[in-house]
């Protein structure tokens, strides 16, 4: 009886430590390798959506300081409109709106400079946890 006993509890500790084996090598694998498909993901997505916002504000930025410019030149309240004319006839609004577009030129290109800073490290950043994520699965299929 005994004997039968110890065999029984001895057959059911090695199907749990099989089940507990099984479990930690597929199921662990399993939550790392979704946690790293998730980090990897949302890494991508941020580098997206910070590029939009970028360009979107870039474009923003122009929109709207071409249209004070337009504003400011079709304004119509007396004394304003006179010192707007003057300051059109002697060439003084289209040099401030030549001069935004220049300064505009000169923001674009070292925001640009630093985005391309920024995609080089967002590139080193997206490529390690590619091989993270590729180490992981060589390990998984093994």
């Amino acid at each position: 009886m005994i004997s039968s006993l110890i065999a029984i509890l001895g057959g059911i500790y090695l199907v749990i430590k099989f089940i507990k084996s099984l479990l930690i090598k597929y199921v662990g694998f399993a939550i790392i390798l979704t946690a790293q498909f998730a980090i990897t993901a949302s890494v991508i997505t941020f580098v997206i959506v910070f590029y939009t916002f970028t360009i979107t504000a870039l474009v923003s930025i122009y929109n709207k300081g071409i249209d004070i410019f337009n504003y400011v030149s079709t304004s119509t309240s007396g004394p304003v409109t006179c010192l707007f004319g003057l300051a059109d006839c002697i060439g003084l609004t289209p040099a401030l709106q030549n001069g935004f577009t220049m300064m505009y030129g000169v923001l674009s290109t070292v925001v640009i400079f630093h985005l391309l800073k920024f995609t080089f490290s967002a590139m080193k950043i997206i490529a390690n946890e590619l091989f993270k994520l590729g180490v992981l699965l060589g390990q998984a299929l093994k």
